[in-house]
């Protein structure tokens, strides 16, 4: 086991305010580092590159510990709340085949080429949100032009009536937040969702719900549980990591005047910038925690069977070994679609080719027809870890 760090390290604020300094050294620990969650679970941190690739493929890591150990503590369903079986039933938390199914159910509308079919309904709105923030002559990053494009985006693809979405948005935000309206909001949503199912099921449209309503239907593909906590990984995941990946490449851009000048220059750097954006200061910190099903050689150590293995984006992103310069933001560098942002494998993100495309054209047009845009608060002030909550403003 590494030594020479504090047993919940990772949690310390003043790690929280730069955690990239506690995984450059896991990388150089010569192996896992075990950390105590602050629910006081064992995590083994893996941060180098090729190790947390190596543990996103293992076969002997993953999230359903009973599959391999069918001895290990597990309620039966109807022992779980409703909230706990819609949770034990997200797509992030399941392995195949059952993780293979659901996903086969949806992934047929987030290809490229599906995603590629929005771009002029993208660009519209991207161009009514630039336009109000030049009409106004301030902005907030995260209300005004982050949080508007995915909410509605995803919206749209699942099949959220327009007049529900603000609802549906705070819904997310209380569910994301793990506070103690989370579980209101999950059974709300869920109440919603059933509502809206019955709808569908009665008048059919040309949306995600209606399809998987249909599904449904027959109850060997997809049950209830199964059909509420997949729209709901769609609809927070589509949001939350989107808004923080827009939110996070402005705040970047205009922290670092030269990179803002270069897009603002030659706005067809704004698929470069989202890269760079995803490489530096990605939406995920920690993969979802995983378990090792047995003992698990990875990153030059041991992680015991059944403890949780913790799967760094952030320091696998930064890993010298793979990026030159790791800790310089610069949308000009050749070796950035090496990141792993989006993760890999089976449970790569469904939404990356949205959340690429939504933050592209909106970067582009952000550069295009703002470019006078600049912070309007002292950049030493702002916490990057809080802007979801505290907004980022901006003057044009």
């Amino acid at each position: 086991m590494a030594v020479g760090f504090g047993l919940s390290e990772l949690w310390d604020p003043v790690v929280r305010r730069n955690p990239h300094d506690f995984y450059d050294r896991v990388r150089g620990s010569g192996g896992p580092v075990l950390q105590v969650d602050p629910a006081g679970n064992r995590l083994w941190v893996v941060a180098g590159h090729a190790d947390v690739l190596h543990g996103l493929r293992h076969p002997m890591i993953g999230h359903e510990v009973h599959r391999h150990h069918p001895d290990a503590p597990r309620p039966a369903p109807y022992e779980l709340s409703e909230v706990a079986r819609i949770e034990a039933r997200q797509l992030i938390s399941l392995d195949p085949p059952d993780h293979t199914r659901l996903r086969g159910l949806v992934s047929g509308g987030f290809t490229a080429r599906a995603v590629a079919r929005l771009a002029p309904w993208i660009g519209d709105l991207a161009d009514r949100l630039v336009d109000r923030a030049r009409r106004l002559g301030h902005v907030d990053a995260v209300a005004d032009l982050a949080d508007p494009v995915p909410v509605n985006v995803i919206a749209e693809l699942v099949g959220i009536p327009e007049p529900d979405r603000p609802q549906f948005r705070a819904w997310s935000a209380a569910i994301v937040s793990a506070g103690f309206d989370g579980p209101a909001a999950t059974l709300e949503f869920a109440a919603y969702l059933d509502d809206l199912a019955a709808r569908r099921r009665a008048d059919p449209a040309d949306n995600l719900i209606s399809e998987l309503v249909a599904v449904e239907d027959r109850a060997d593909r997809l049950d209830r549980d199964e059909l509420v906590a997949l729209v709901q990984l769609l609809l927070i995941a589509g949001q939350e990591t989107t808004v923080d990946l827009i939110v996070n490449g402005i705040r970047l851009l205009l922290t670092h005047p030269e990179q803002w000048w270069a897009l603002r220059d030659d706005p067809t750097l704004a698929e470069a910038a989202v890269e760079e954006t995803l490489r530096f200061r990605g939406p995920v910190e920690i993969v979802p925690p995983r378990f090792a099903f047995a003992d698990v050689e990875i990153a030059g150590g041991r992680i015991p069977a059944l403890d949780r293995v913790g799967l760094s984006v952030w320091g696998a992103n930064r890993d010298p070994a793979v990026f030159d310069r790791p800790h310089e933001f610069d949308i000009a560098r050749t070796d950035v679609r090496r990141h792993i942002a989006f993760g890999y494998g089976i449970h790569f993100c469904l939404g990356a080719h949205l959340a690429r495309l939504e933050s592209r054209i909106l970067f582009d047009r952000v550069a295009r027809h703002l470019p006078g845009l600049r912070l309007a608060v002292d950049a030493t002030d702002l916490d990057a870890f809080r802007l979801h909550h505290d907004g980022l403003p901006l003057r044009v």
